[in-house]
């Protein structure tokens, strides 16, 4: 029986078909994004929304010397349907794909899967799993938009969305959170959550589009910038979001003036947008780098207003190398919309955790402490115990530490002082082996990009003028 890891490997492995095309990691997910969606179309039985001429039986019975044109035909009417949604994903779509035999090995390679078995696991997972390996394969492109399924996943336990919410994500990328909180809210009758994004990147958004109807789930990913909008009025129930790190820039004056503390940094925005645009008693869990925790000056004040204004009740310190950029140091923080500060609760999985990275993957169980000791109420609200991963602070505490949420004191601080200083050089190390196995990863990835450049300039097919 198909599994819908194995169908993922399969899909992934027809890559090297397209790669003497000189196809790119990021292309070939959009080429397959395209297919997929023809073919599950036809699969799922909503081929209604698709033009009569541009449906997968055309493609596929065409013949290897038409195929190309069969599907730069397809492509333009897909552009063109009058279903907006289809729309959005086809407009200004072309294929790289100029080989009409590398098309009919994809197409072939595509009919050849058990697709009945593979919808009884999933067929949406299988296209997660795709967006999955792209971040892997590289540091680039998607990658940035990817947060690691088992983060999101444990977020999303923990917060417990359910029908009755409006969920938003400023930063959809490619619709993670979107789909992980509809997936876990849609009851046996098939309600799920009102789900709304906001992406910057067209091509993204549109992944994220297939993504959540891959899923059998409908929601609305605007193309835009969220940090030009105004707050929602009646704001939502949850926002779950993981803003794009790294992100340089000042914003304009009108950006800021939507905001309660005017920034350059964009992690600061985000975190500001997410809290203005909650309901009362919504909840929110934002991921966030670790800068955001004790820096001075602007954080200070937002940190300020999240335990004053807010109720700030955990912060999860989350491992590097789980993100797919090197020696990223994440957090989470899970606050409401409900009342004031009395106690945060940090869990911390950096300190005497194993190196995670291309040699030891960061799985779901990893998480699952976490989420035990978080407890079952989705307000953060479940009686708690001290461990040594999870502490509390008092607001009088936080306030001591000008409000910093790197520093956890507490009572069993002394016995931990030799361990957390040992842990912390052997955390430094670490990161050091993360970073220094990015540097080998890019160093392939050029490799490959003058392999392929070379092979192009010395082939008479590709330099032919045509």
């Amino acid at each position: 029986m198909q599994d819908t890891a194995d169908v993922t490997r399969r899909l992934w492995a027809l890559c090297g078909v397209l790669r003497d095309d000189g196809i790119t990691y990021h292309e070939y997910l959009s080429e397959l994004t395209y297919l997929l969606f023809l073919k599950l179309a036809k699969e799922l039985g909503v081929e209604k929304a698709i033009p009569n001429e541009a449906g997968w039986e055309k493609l596929s019975a065409a013949s290897e010397a038409e195929k190309l044109n069969a599907y730069r035909k397809s492509l333009k009417l897909l552009g063109e349907a009058h279903n907006a949604t289809v729309r959005d994903i086809f407009a200004g779509a072309k294929t790289a794909i100029s080989s009409p035999t590398s098309l009919d090995q994809l197409v072939q390679a595509i009919d050849d899967i058990d697709w009945y078995r593979a919808r009884q696991n999933g067929i949406g997972d299988v296209y997660e799993g795709l967006i999955e390996k792209n971040a892997q394969e590289s540091r680039y492109g998607a990658g940035q938009y990817f947060t690691p399924r088992a983060v999101v996943e444990a977020i999303v336990q923990a917060c417990q969305p359910t029908p009755q919410d409006s969920v938003y994500d400023p930063a959809a990328g490619t619709g993670g959170f979107l789909i992980a909180a509809g997936l876990h809210a849609r009851d046996e009758n098939g309600n799920t959550p009102q789900l709304s994004g906001v992406e910057l990147v067209s091509d993204v958004r549109k992944l994220g589009l297939m993504n959540l109807i891959l899923h059998d789930l409908q929601g609305e990913v605007i193309l835009g910038d969220a940090l030009h909008q105004r707050p929602r009025e009646q704001g939502f129930s949850l926002c779950l979001t993981n803003p794009p790190f790294g992100v340089k820039g000042s914003l304009t004056r009108e950006q800021n003036d939507l905001l309660d503390f005017p920034t350059g940094n964009k992690q600061l925005a985000f975190l500001q947008h997410a809290y203005k645009n909650l309901a009362n008693n919504g909840r929110a869990a934002i991921v966030v780098p670790d800068n955001v925790l004790f820096e001075e000056g602007v954080a200070t004040s937002i940190r300020t207003k999240l335990v004053h204004d807010f109720r700030l009740h955990t912060v999860l310190k989350l491992p590097t190398g789980i993100f797919y950029a090197s020696g990223v140091r994440t957090s989470v923080l899970f606050f409401c919309a409900d009342g004031t500060t009395s106690d945060t609760w940090f869990y911390d999985l950096r300190e005497g955790q194993a190196s995670f990275g291309k040699r030891r993957q960061f799985t779901s169980e990893d998480l699952q402490d976490f989420v035990k000791c978080y407890g079952p109420d989705a307000m953060g609200r479940s009686a708690r115990k001290e461990s040594n991963r999870f502490r509390s602070m008092s607001v009088s505490d936080l306030a001591a530490n000008n409000y910093r949420l790197d520093v956890i004191t507490s009572h069993s601080d002394a016995a931990h002082t030799s361990t957390v200083t040992v842990e912390r050089m052997l955390e430094s190390t670490r990161s050091m082996t993360d970073e220094l196995d990015a540097v080998q990863s890019n160093i392939q990835e050029i490799e490959k990009l003058l392999t392929s450049f070379v092979e192009a300039a010395g082939s008479p097919d590709r330099t032919q003028i045509s």
